[in-house]
Order: C-alpha cells, then sequence, then structure tokens
C-alpha cells in the first residue's frame, strides 16, 4: 500500500476504509485480523482510494481560503470571512466576532427562509412533516426519523440553491421511503430529474461539514 493510514481494531466482523477530506486514511477492521489482510484489502480499493485523494486534492487547492477561515461560502459565493466586533452577513462579506460565531450567525440569517421553503416544497410534494428543524450534524446534510421529523444541517446555508432543494427534497422522500431503495431514487427524480448531477457537486462541499465542526462543536 502506497499510502500511509490508520488501523482501528474492534469487535466487529467487517473490514471498512475511509478518507477524510483532508486525506487521512482510516481502515476498521477486526480486532485479529492480519497486517497481510488489511494490505490485500486496502489494494483491493486501490483504484477508488486514488480517485477519491485525488479529488480531495483538487477541492483542498481550489477552497484552501475557505479551509484557513480566509474566506466563507453563501449560497454557493465565496464571501471575505472578516473577524468583527458584529457578526452579519452582508453582500460584501461574513462579519463574525469569532470563527465559533459563524454557525449562529448563518442559523439567524437563513434558518427561517430556509426552513419556509422546505414547507412549500413538502405542500407541493403533499408530504405531511411532525416538525422541521436546523443542527449541526457531525457527517450528514439532513435526517428524518420514523416520526416524520426532519432536520437539516445549518452548513447547508454556504451551498447553492439547487442543492439545498436537493437535500430539502431528498429528506422529504425518506418519509414514504425510510432507505435508499430504487423506488426512492425514482421518487426524487419525479421532483428533481437532474438529481445525480446535483448529488455529485454536493460531494464537493463534504468538507465544510467537519471543517466548521471542529470549531463550533463547544457551542
Amino acid at each position: 500500500m502506497q499510502y500511509s493510514y490508520e488501523v482501528l481494531r474492534s469487535v466487529r466482523k467487517t473490514i471498512s476504509v475511509c478518507v477524510s477530506h483532508k486525506n487521512k486514511i482510516t481502515v476498521r477492521v477486526p480486532l485479529h485480523l492480519s497486517e497481510k489482510r488489511i494490505e490485500e484489502f486496502l489494494n483491493s480499493k486501490k483504484a477508488w482510494l486514488e480517485k477519491v485523494i485525488n479529488s480531495n486534492l483538487i477541492n483542498l487547492n481550489a477552497n484552501q481560503d475557505i479551509i484557513d477561515y480566509k474566506s466563507v461560502y453563501v449560497c454557493g459565493k465565496k464571501l471575505p470571512l472578516i473577524i468583527s466586533d458584529r457578526n452579519e452577513i452582508m453582500p460584501e462579506g461574513v462579519y463574525v466576532k469569532s470563527v465559533q460565531k459563524i454557525k449562529e450567525t448563518f442559523i439567524k440569517k437563513f434558518s427561517e427562509s430556509f426552513l419556509a421553503l422546505a414547507r412549500n416544497i413538502a405542500e407541493s410534494m403533499r408530504i405531511t412533516v411532525n416538525t422541521f428543524s436546523v443542527k449541526s450534524y457531525k457527517g450528514k446534510w439532513g435526517c428524518c426519523d420514523a416520526k416524520h421529523n426532519i432536520s437539516f444541517n445549518y452548513i447547508l446555508f454556504m451551498l447553492p440553491f439547487e442543492i439545498q432543494n436537493y437535500v430539502i427534497v431528498h429528506e422529504l422522500v425518506h418519509t414514504k421511503h425510510f432507505n435508499h431503495s430504487p423506488e426512492f431514487w425514482r421518487s426524487v427524480q419525479q421532483v428533481i430529474p437532474d438529481y445525480k448531477k446535483i448529488r455529485k457537486s454536493l460531494k464537493g462541499y463534504d468538507f465544510l461539514i467537519n471543517l466548521y465542526r471542529a470549531k463550533t462543536s463547544k457551542f
């Protein structure tokens, strides 16, 4: 294996590998699995690993200003991130008292209009939702539980409107299909015919979840 990686052993039966947005490779394995078997597994995933790592490198280079907290996305557009004496999103930039204030600043600015949009889309799809809310999630953009309570990651407010709409529809369809079955995707496609293209572009923003989660997890 040409890449360095971290092995986490636990009481489990399967092997899995994940790559962080900063290209840290983590392999989760059963307690007594041999190093040889781990290497064989990783070699079988070589093409996938190279694809993900190369994609991450391109994304990291294109978004270094975001990663360094010098800029921030607002509805898909980069704006300067300015440490100031106020928390406010303006056309010329995003002003915050500290990086930790990004979360509450975005929620205050966009949650009301975003949730109104979600309710309107639900009505147009004739879907009944118990509650809508905005939260901070560690590894996902939204969540729909068995009682039809739907929550969205506030970082969605940083993304283009077409992606926001896609995530809303995605979670609404989960009220009918609590999985990602072929029926689920057909229902999504009925509302968003080009969802595959939008879903692919969404992956390019995955790094934002960990980026801001690390800075705001205490708040």
